[in-house]
């Protein structure tokens, strides 16, 4: 890995003993009781002068950008990523924080077209004039087929590490949360964040600073398995996707044409397997 310079405050991860959580702010209700809410505050990305604005939940800001452009194809490996330098808003100014990142060099052809077209493929609007599903994948890797082996109870008793850790969400109801997890089920790296996608890009944000490959792992979802969930996984070649509620028709579309695992409704030792059998395999006894 390059060297690289990702700087955010101590701030920006943790809470001092008696405060609240970092991304969770106290308001007075109409019944006079105070309640802990989920933080939705705007991020600037300026990326080579690029600016994209994204709503998330403040931390961890600067695994957020990396995942970020990891997900959404604007690098391929984290060695093109010089610093990413994250510096707080100004309310009096009315200046949002921001993420400043540097490449070894700026976003060219269609890196720069996905970053000018990120916010358009979001589920909120569709597809936006893309005709061929499967171009939203431009060249993504391929994955290894058959690769990882998993035991299905493996998955089942991820998704129950996944609540555990959703501390967030116990305390506000109002955010999603992301694992990745080796074929063992050990944990690799998992976020939290009151956007979908956010709390994917900060799991693989954290994992690509530890140095992991993702190429043998496994994504555990809070909520519903978009297509621009499954596009990010298949960027970084996480190969098993779980989810404990539905995938939508084109996150199974892009599944099953890219070869990947794709399982929705895990709940206890429920689940349904919608494409990718081929990586599971019975528990163990």
């Amino acid at each position: 890995m390059a060297d690289r310079q990702l700087s955010e405050s101590a701030a920006d991860n943790e809470s001092a003993p008696g405060e609240n959580p970092v991304g969770a702010s106290p308001r007075r209700l109409a019944n006079g009781r105070e309640d802990l809410l989920i933080e939705e505050v705007p991020l600037l990305l300026d990326v080579h002068g690029q600016q994209l604005v994204t709503m998330r939940t403040p931390g961890r800001d600067a695994e957020l950008a990396l995942g970020f452009l990891l997900g959404e194809g604007i690098v391929t490996t984290p060695s093109e990523v010089v610093a990413i330098e994250c510096t707080p808003g100004d309310i009096d100014a009315a200046t949002p924080d921001r993420a400043r990142i540097e490449l070894t060099k700026a976003p060219q052809g269609l890196a720069k077209t996905r970053l000018a077209r990120t916010h358009e493929i979001r589920s909120s609007c569709g597809a936006c004039g893309i005709t061929d599903p499967h171009a939203l994948l431009d060249d993504a890797p391929g994955l290894l087929p058959g690769v990882p082996r998993v035991a299905t109870n493996v998955l089942t008793k991820l998704v129950a590490e996944l609540t555990e850790r959703q501390q967030l969400f116990s305390l506000t109801g109002g955010c999603h949360a992301a694992l990745l997890a080796d074929n063992r089920g050990h944990v690799l790296a998992a976020a939290e964040d009151v956007g979908r996608h956010n709390a994917l890009d900060k799991a693989i944000g954290e994992a690509a600073n530890k140095g992991v490959d993702l190429t043998s792992s496994i994504a555990v979802l809070s909520g519903r398995m978009g297509f621009d969930l499954v596009v990010k996984c298949l960027r970084v070649r996480i190969p098993i996707m779980v989810s404990v509620s539905a995938p939508s028709a084109l996150a199974f579309d892009l599944c099953q044409a890219a070869g990947a695992t794709l399982l929705g409704f895990v709940r206890g030792e429920r689940y349904e397997i919608y494409c990718g059998a081929d990586r599971l395999r019975p528990d163990k006894t």
